[in-house]
């Protein structure tokens, strides 16, 4: 029996608005301009725990020399800036409310998980009227390492105090999968961000929806 969600948002519960290039582009420079070697981005695309991983290689080494804790937060001040410009244009994805009271009403659990900051995080669902339903929203800077380490699942799952057994994680894109599958949690993914069926079940996905309405069934 499930009695405990938690939820990615972009893409999952708001329609996605991120531009992945420019996120890279703002990461990249954001470190070069502190003094960090970013060549190896020409390597290929990496997702942003990959980059500050990288960035924290080069101060553990010496190679930098920088209080690791102030460059996580001036990125973090630069992403939060794009992600309240992306927020102002995204909109709940039709059906999310009527989803998530559906779900309340069943006195389950609910809560958010989120690359984003808190600060553009708890604006956007502040706005939609969607904040309500969380028992507790966990974003980048409430965990060590973001998805798709397991760290964030792993602390949503202290939190919400239900056995793995009785939690789903509910999410779009294949770091949603790999951080739930690295913390033990089975996921549900939802085709509504930019993964198709066939990525998302390859990458082992526990179940495949079309909309957050089969939910309701799911549970």
């Amino acid at each position: 029996m499930i009695r405990g969600l938690v939820f990615d948002v972009d893409g999952t519960l708001v329609t996605l608005k991120v531009d992945g290039d420019r996120l890279r582009t703002t990461t990249s420079g954001e470190l070069e301009r502190m003094g960090f070697d970013v060549s190896f981005m020409k390597e290929g695309n990496f997702y942003t725990q990959d980059i500050i991983d990288r960035a924290k290689g080069q101060v553990e080494s010496g190679v930098v020399s920088a209080d690791f804790e102030v460059v996580k937060s001036n990125l973090n001040r630069a992403l939060d800036s794009l992600e309240m410009e992306w927020n102002a244009q995204a909109e709940p994805i039709v059906g999310t409310d009527k989803v998530l009271a559906g779900l309340k009403s069943r006195s389950i659990k609910l809560a958010t998980l989120t690359n984003s900051g808190r600060a553009p995080s708890e604006w956007l669902l502040r706005k939609h009227g969607l904040i309500d339903y969380f028992d507790f929203t966990l974003t980048r800077d409430d965990v060590t390492a973001m998805k798709p380490r397991a760290d964030g699942m792993l602390k949503a799952i202290s939190m919400m105090g239900l056995p793995k057994e009785e939690l789903l994680y509910v999410g779009d894109s294949v770091i949603d999968v790999r951080a739930a599958k690295a913390a033990g949690l089975k996921v549900a993914s939802v085709t509504t961000g930019r993964y198709p069926v066939e990525r998302l079940t390859k990458e082992g996905s526990d179940f495949i929806m079309s909309s957050l309405s089969e939910l309701l069934v799911l549970v």
